[in-house]
């Protein structure tokens, strides 16, 4: 079936060259992609546990904010 859609370039030019990688059709791979995203198959991400540390701030740095350092 034919269709008509908006899509970024950005996007477009990925999928172009996924076609010319896998040397297919750009609507093979288009129809693939939303196929895999239609899907739900995808597994969600695992969460992951970061340790954290105090970096401790100096009493004379207390209440400002970096910005004030920032060198522009």
């Amino acid at each position: 079936m034919r269709t008509t859609f908006n899509i970024s370039d950005a996007i477009l030019e990925e999928l172009r060259g996924r076609a010319r990688r896998l040397k297919r059709p750009l609507n093979s791979i288009v129809e693939e992609v939303l196929q895999r995203g239609l899907s739900g198959d995808a597994e969600p991400a695992k969460r992951i546990k970061i340790k954290t540390f105090s970096v401790g701030i100096k009493p004379a740095y207390r209440g400002l904010s970096m910005i004030n350092f920032a060198i522009y």
